[in-house]
């Protein structure tokens, strides 16, 4: 299952890295357009993922939900490498990526439910996200290596689309769960009733939220940053990029380990402590081994919030594996959606160092959250 989340991670970030070049520049598309192409979909996602996950637990076996959403994808993929226009890619992206997050979070209640292999437990989704974060340090390599050999920016969604396609077959081969009891259908989440959703699991994914905000401003300020305070050079702003998830991947592993000695929530802190620090002090960093430096402090927010989060909202409801981590990842649509308007007010209003600042804001929520989340 580890090897599994590994491959669709690269298979899911493969496009990443070009999806707005493919906008701009491949279609001739606004800057706003490309902006529109990643905001929708985390707009739908954020009202669709914690109803999915609600009538998740009132299916059999989850694979049904992760193969229709893998194939779906795969679907919308494909019609992208023919597109002519780039209205044409913020419609399917609307009508198909939204349901990313849906797939993310069945496929970690699906492991979240499945007995280890001594019988004792089950799989730490916390342990199965180091292998999602290897995938999204893998797949934009693979996409950057693949180019290098000679790939089309429409091949890439191809190739991505022949993957999703390929791990909707191979979920199969997992041997069935054990029989889960079903949730009454009586039950339905509504937004209406969100007020009725545990006080603890709304307040995990609000916290994730605003930590996370501040993350598409990082990357939509990032090359500007460099470029105007620091190098002008590719292989710069590549090896600053890069110092984020390569410091991910162990501090995820590190995570797990410290989590079970210390608790969730103290990790959690950690992700708040970092981002005080990176928003704080970017601004100022004014040569490339500070700018690396601070994107390594950043590489310890998703790998504390995100990695840990998942396992703290699977034990927020326990009996309600699908509607628990859905309601995680709605969190994180919800997150990509402040940070797209921070994005946008901080490009009208601020310099590029002076909006390093503005994310601090979230922080400071986020850690009045943190005060509330109970101890688990």
């Amino acid at each position: 299952m580890f090897v599994y989340l590994f491959v669709m991670a690269i298979v899911t970030s493969l496009t990443l890295p070009i999806r707005a070049l493919f906008i701009t520049q491949e279609l001739n598309g606004s800057l706003f357009e490309n902006g529109v192409a990643f905001a929708l979909p985390a707009m739908i996602g954020l009202i669709i993922t914690p109803i999915i996950g609600d009538r998740s637990d009132t299916i059999s076996d989850r694979r049904k939900i992760i193969t229709f959403g893998l194939i779906w994808i795969g679907i919308g993929t494909a019609l992208t490498a023919f597109v002519g226009a780039s209205w044409l890619v913020i419609v399917i992206t609307a009508l198909t990526y939204p349901l990313f997050s849906s797939v993310n979070a069945q496929y970690f209640a699906w492991a979240g439910e499945r007995p280890c292999k001594n019988g004792q437990g089950t799989i730490d989704s916390g342990q199965l996200r180091i292998g999602y974060v290897a995938g999204w340090v893998l797949g934009p390599a693979v996409c950057g290596g693949l180019l290098v050999i000679g790939f089309s920016f429409r091949g890439l969604f191809v190739l991505q689309a022949v993957g999703m396609v390929a791990l909707a077959a191979l979920i199969w081969a997992f041997r069935a769960n054990p029989p889960k009891e079903t949730k009454s259908t009586t039950e339905k989440f509504r937004w209406s009733r969100l007020n009725e959703v545990p006080s603890d699991l709304r307040n995990i994914a609000l916290f994730v939220a605003f930590v996370m905000a501040g993350d598409m401003l990082r990357l939509a300020n990032m090359s500007l940053f460099v470029a105007e305070n620091i190098s002008t050079a590719p292989s710069d702003l590549t090896i600053v990029y890069m110092a984020t998830p390569v410091v991910e991947l162990p501090a995820a592993v590190f995570f797990v380990w410290l989590a079970k000695r210390v608790g969730s929530k103290t990790v959690l802190a950690t992700g708040v402590a970092a981002g005080l620090i990176y928003f704080a002090f970017s601004p100022f960093a004014d040569n490339l081994w500070q700018m690396i430096c601070l994107q390594a402090i950043y590489g310890l927010i998703p790998a504390s919030v995100l990695t840990i989060g998942i396992s703290y909202a699977q034990r927020c409801l326990p009996d309600r594996m699908g509607f628990a981590t859905s309601v995680l990842f709605a969190g994180q649509s919800l997150a990509i959606l402040l940070g797209g308007v921070l994005a946008t007010i901080s490009g009208a209003f601020l310099s590029v160092n002076n909006a390093y600042f503005s994310p601090l804001i979230f922080m400071v929520l986020a850690g009045l959250v943190w005060l509330r989340l109970p101890k688990r």
